[in-house]
């Protein structure tokens, strides 16, 4: 079934404001590895930062395909440093808003480095009626639409 894709988009927009971590899974040479964040949004856009020097970097550098996940929501993105200062101080910015306890602490630590990720698609699993659906968002396709998650005979 087809969806709003700009309905769509607003609601995930607003899901991740309202979000303030999420579980974050790389992956390299068959080895998964996962771990919760803190991030910002811009827009659709999502944006951490983390100590230049880590695993989750080192991940990144052989294979930028990272997804997150929390509560019902999926993200699937293409995820690399930044080097842009415009998008830096936007994601510094939100940070300290959404999370001052922990801009105190890591704000201005000089191995820190921002990561944009570019998102390809987003799944919202929802119950609607006693029933299972996924509506996903597909930016890559700009589409959005419903999936059934059991046997359509049932319904």
């Amino acid at each position: 079934m087809e969806l709003s894709y700009k309905s769509l988009m607003d609601e995930v927009i607003t899901t991740l404001e309202n979000t303030q971590t999420m579980t974050l899974a790389t992956c390299v040479e068959g080895r998964v590895t996962a771990r919760t964040m803190a991030i910002v949004n811009d827009g659709t856009t999502l944006l951490f930062q983390t100590n230049g020097f880590s695993e989750k970097i080192r991940q990144l550098n052989k294979n930028n395909n990272v997804a997150f996940a929390s509560d019902n929501l999926q993200v699937e993105a293409v995820a690399n440093i930044t080097y842009d200062q415009e998008i830096t101080q936007i994601f510094v910015e939100k940070y300290k808003v959404k999370y001052p306890q922990y801009y105190a602490v890591y704000s201005g630590m000089p191995d820190e480095v921002t990561v944009i990720c570019i998102p390809i698609r987003f799944a919202l699993y929802k119950f609607i009626e006693g029933k299972p659906y996924k509506d996903v968002l597909d930016v890559v396709n700009n589409r959005a639409y419903r999936d059934v998650l059991i046997n359509p005979e049932l319904i």
